[in-house]
């Protein structure tokens, strides 16, 4: 995964220090965007650890270090608050219990809201919860594979949003969240079987944002 880590980290510390050398000011003042649709792109590093549930080993023992995107689409209600809907894909490293030839892959969705505390300057800081669903999937090369299904119960990221123009901000973003799976469906099963000994786990991410504002004023 150090692979993954240099192009992200290779926009994420300019962007960083871009912000840096504005906040000392508060920013320069922009025009707040208010009543526009949102789109946001990111990519970065995620990891996980905790119980899987069901008597399963760890979440750390069937999926390593990982690389992520996800996608984001909402609504700036007011220059203070977006309300939308975001998904995600990863794919993991393999962890140490599973077999060399098994592909590890995981998926989010949910709705979410961020509040944005300056959101008429160009250094913007932000925090968004949501809530979703949830899953993991373990594919090997050969054989069925184990697929788990559940919730994302509650979803934290915290951002600094750097305008480059009126449409147009990138944010270094890192958060996490925690999930717990409902059920299984691998080759010891009959289709999905509910998880009799439910878990919660922690999976947390790091990585940079794009987001472009469409139609709506700017005030």
């Amino acid at each position: 995964m150090k692979a993954t880590l240099i192009p992200v980290l290779s926009v994420l510390v300019p962007t960083i220090a871009a912000a840096q050398s504005e906040s000392s000011g508060g920013g320069r003042e922009v025009a707040a965007v208010d009543s526009a649709f949102e789109l946001g792109v990111s990519a970065g590093y995620s990891q996980g650890g905790g119980k899987l549930g069901g008597g399963m080993a760890d979440l750390e023992d069937v999926a390593g270090p990982g690389a992520a995107i996800e996608i984001d689409v909402g609504y700036r209600v007011i220059p203070q608050l977006t309300i939308g809907a975001y998904g995600t894909f990863a794919a993991y490293d393999g962890g140490d219990l599973l077999d060399a030839d098994t592909s590890v892959y995981g998926a989010t969705a949910g709705i979410q809201a961020a509040w944005h505390i300056r959101p008429d300057r160009s250094v913007d800081p932000w925090i968004s919860l949501g809530t979703g669903w949830k899953a993991l999937w373990l594919d090997p090369d050969e054989g069925t594979g184990t697929s788990l299904q559940g919730l994302e119960l509650a979803r934290l990221q915290i951002g600094v949003d750097y305008r480059i123009s009126k449409d147009i901000a990138i944010a270094p973003v890192i958060g996490g969240s925690l999930g717990m799976f409902l059920a299984e469906d691998s080759p010891m099963t009959d289709g999905y079987d509910e998880l009799e000994n439910k878990e919660v786990h922690f999976t947390g991410f790091a990585g940079l944002v794009g987001r472009f504002d469409l139609g709506g004023s700017r005030r």
